[in-house]
C-alpha cells in the first residue's frame, strides 16, 4: 500500500490553455493631479532682431529713411492778386535741393508742387510781404495758406500786418506736417479778399534779392 508520499509523486499537472481576454471595465475616476514640479534651468537667450529704421522725425538721430526732400524758393519780386480774383499764388523759380519724387515742372509758372510719393511730410514755408498799396482804412491783415489739389489745408494759414505802405516787408512763415498722395499738388496762396500782396525781393540797399518765398519738404514716413 502506497503512502500519500507516492501518491504525489505520480501526479502529473499540466496547465491549460488560456482562456479568451475579458471584456475591458469601466475607466476608473481620475485622480487627483500631482504637485507642479520645479521649473527647469532658463535657456539660452536667442539671437537679437534686426534693427527697425529710425524715421526723420528726429533730427538727433541717424536718419535710414528713403532721402525725399525738396527746396523751392523765389528772388524775385511778386504780385498776388486778392484771394481768388487773379493769380493769387506764390512762384518759385528757384530750386535749392530736391529728389527725384516731385515734379517741380510747374513751380515757377504755376507755384506747383506735385509730390510724386505717398507719405507724410513737415513742410516749412516762409514769406517776405506786405500789403498792395493804397492801404484800405482800417489797414487789414493779410495772410496765405497751403492748398492741396485746389482745397485749402487746415491749420497751414499764417500771416502779418503791414502798419503802413513805408513797411517794405515783414516777415511770416510757419511749419506743418502734410499727409499727402502721389500726384497730390501743393501750392501756397494769398487768402486775403480785398487786397493784394506785393513779395519783394529786391531793395536797393542791399547788394542781393533776399528770397521772399520758399518752401522746404521733407518726407517723415513713407506710406504705401
Amino acid at each position: 500500500m502506497r503512502d500519500h508520499h507516492d501518491h504525489k509523486k505520480d501526479c502529473c499537472c499540466h496547465e491549460g490553455p488560456q482562456g479568451p481576454a475579458g471584456e475591458q471595465g469601466q475607466q476608473g475616476i481620475q485622480g487627483v493631479p500631482g504637485a507642479q514640479g520645479v521649473p527647469g534651468a532658463q535657456g539660452i537667450q536667442g539671437p537679437r532682431g534686426l534693427q527697425g529704421k529710425d524715421c526723420c522725425g528726429d533730427h538727433h538721430k541717424k536718419c535710414d529713411c528713403p532721402a525725399v526732400y525738396c527746396s523751392v524758393y523765389s528772388e524775385s519780386n511778386q504780385a498776388l492778386a486778392a484771394y481768388n480774383t487773379g493769380i493769387d499764388y506764390a512762384l518759385f523759380q528757384a530750386v535749392g535741393e530736391a529728389s527725384s519724387d516731385f515734379d517741380l515742372t510747374n513751380a515757377a509758372a504755376l507755384g506747383e508742387i506735385k509730390f510724386l510719393k505717398a507719405g507724410v511730410y513737415a513742410v516749412w514755408a516762409n514769406v517776405e510781404a506786405t500789403l498792395q498799396p493804397p492801404f484800405p482804412q482800417p489797414v487789414p491783415v493779410w495772410a496765405l495758406a497751403l492748398f492741396l489739389n485746389g482745397i485749402r489745408v487746415a491749420g497751414t494759414s499764417f500771416g502779418g500786418f503791414s502798419q503802413s505802405p513805408d513797411d517794405q516787408m515783414e516777415n511770416s512763415g510757419f511749419v506743418a506736417y502734410l499727409e499727402v498722395a502721389a500726384n497730390d499738388v501743393l501750392k501756397m496762396r494769398n487768402i486775403n479778399m480785398a487786397s493784394g500782396l506785393i513779395l519783394n525781393a529786391s531793395h536797393p540797399e542791399l547788394a542781393f534779392p533776399i528770397t521772399c518765398a520758399s518752401l522746404a519738404i521733407n518726407l517723415i514716413k513713407e506710406l504705401p
